[in-house]
């Protein structure tokens, strides 16, 4: 992946590029898909073509936002709760 498209997963997973990010000049990507040169991941459907990196943020929007649903849902639960032993 380009540093471009880590600095945004590090924004999106809310942690300092460093934590994430590791150079590695031995890697390489030859792979390319067609005279554009942009590289294709995953074909799910007709004119749905995501790269790699495009469906790896999009997961992990996905997945955070599921997250931070559970912690609201948690936060809520405990403030019932603190009612409820406040009662006692």
């Amino acid at each position: 992946m380009k540093i471009e498209e880590w600095e945004k997963l590090a924004k999106i997973l809310d942690v300092p590029l460093g934590e994430i990010y590791e150079a590695d000049e031995r890697q390489s990507n030859t792979c390319s898909d067609n005279a554009s040169g942009n590289f294709i991941g995953t074909n799910f459907g007709p004119n749905n073509i995501y790269t790699t990196s495009e469906l790896l943020i999009e997961m992990l929007q996905k997945h955070n936002e599921t997250q931070q649903k559970y912690i609201t849902k948690l936060e809520e639960e405990n403030r019932e709760l603190k009612k409820l032993v406040g009662k006692m």
